[in-house]
Protein backbone atom coordinates (compact mmCIF):
# COMPACT_ATOMS: atom_id res chain seq x y z
CA UNK A 1 0.00 0.00 0.00
CA UNK A 2 2.88 2.19 0.86
CA UNK A 3 4.91 1.78 -2.15
CA UNK A 4 1.54 2.25 -4.61
CA UNK A 5 1.59 5.90 -2.67
CA UNK A 6 5.56 6.37 -3.32
CA UNK A 7 5.03 5.99 -7.16
CA UNK A 8 2.09 8.29 -7.12
CA UNK A 9 3.73 10.84 -5.36
CA UNK A 10 6.45 10.14 -7.67
CA UNK A 11 4.30 10.19 -10.83
CA UNK A 12 2.98 13.75 -9.53
CA UNK A 13 6.47 14.82 -9.36
CA UNK A 14 7.57 13.37 -12.94
CA UNK A 15 4.41 15.23 -14.32
CA UNK A 16 5.61 18.68 -12.66
CA UNK A 17 9.14 18.32 -13.43
CA UNK A 18 9.21 16.70 -17.01
CA UNK A 19 7.52 19.05 -18.71
CA UNK A 20 10.57 21.97 -17.30
CA UNK A 21 13.13 19.29 -18.46
CA UNK A 22 11.74 19.39 -22.03
CA UNK A 23 11.68 23.02 -22.58
CA UNK A 24 15.52 22.97 -21.97
CA UNK A 25 15.83 19.92 -24.34
CA UNK A 26 18.99 18.08 -22.93
CA UNK A 27 19.07 14.93 -23.40
CA UNK A 28 21.86 14.13 -20.60
CA UNK A 29 20.03 15.87 -18.20
CA UNK A 30 16.64 13.68 -18.65
CA UNK A 31 19.26 10.80 -18.66
CA UNK A 32 20.35 11.78 -15.19
CA UNK A 33 17.04 12.76 -13.80
CA UNK A 34 16.01 9.40 -14.84
CA UNK A 35 18.49 7.79 -12.83
CA UNK A 36 18.00 9.29 -9.70
CA UNK A 37 14.44 8.53 -9.68
CA UNK A 38 14.65 5.01 -10.38
CA UNK A 39 17.60 5.00 -7.43
CA UNK A 40 15.55 6.87 -5.38
CA UNK A 41 12.28 4.65 -6.10
CA UNK A 42 14.72 1.60 -5.73
CA UNK A 43 15.75 2.83 -2.36
CA UNK A 44 12.56 3.43 -1.11
CA UNK A 45 10.91 -0.05 -2.49
CA UNK A 46 13.85 -1.94 -0.85
CA UNK A 47 13.73 0.19 2.23
CA UNK A 48 9.25 -0.70 2.52
CA UNK A 49 9.87 -4.52 2.04
CA UNK A 50 12.98 -4.70 4.03
CA UNK A 51 15.62 -5.64 1.87
CA UNK A 52 19.21 -5.71 3.65
CA UNK A 53 21.13 -3.51 1.20
CA UNK A 54 24.66 -3.45 1.78
CA UNK A 55 26.35 0.51 2.44
CA UNK A 56 27.24 2.32 -0.76
CA UNK A 57 29.80 3.70 1.43
CA UNK A 58 31.64 0.01 0.69
CA UNK A 59 32.18 1.16 -3.32
CA UNK A 60 33.70 4.08 -1.80
CA UNK A 61 36.30 2.52 0.62
CA UNK A 62 37.09 0.18 -2.25
CA UNK A 63 37.56 2.41 -4.79
CA UNK A 64 39.95 4.36 -2.66
CA UNK A 65 42.05 2.00 -1.13
CA UNK A 66 44.61 1.83 -3.52
CA UNK A 67 44.83 5.71 -3.52
CA UNK A 68 45.35 5.85 0.25
CA UNK A 69 47.84 2.82 0.47
CA UNK A 70 49.71 5.24 -2.01
CA UNK A 71 49.72 8.61 0.38
CA UNK A 72 50.69 6.24 3.16
CA UNK A 73 53.69 4.90 1.08
CA UNK A 74 54.57 8.04 0.19
CA UNK A 75 54.12 9.84 3.89
CA UNK A 76 55.13 7.75 6.54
Amino acid sequence: MMLLFFLALAAVCTAIDLPLLKQKSRRRDRLVWLLFWALGIAAVYCSLNKIKVPSPLYLVMIIYQPVNRLFESWFY
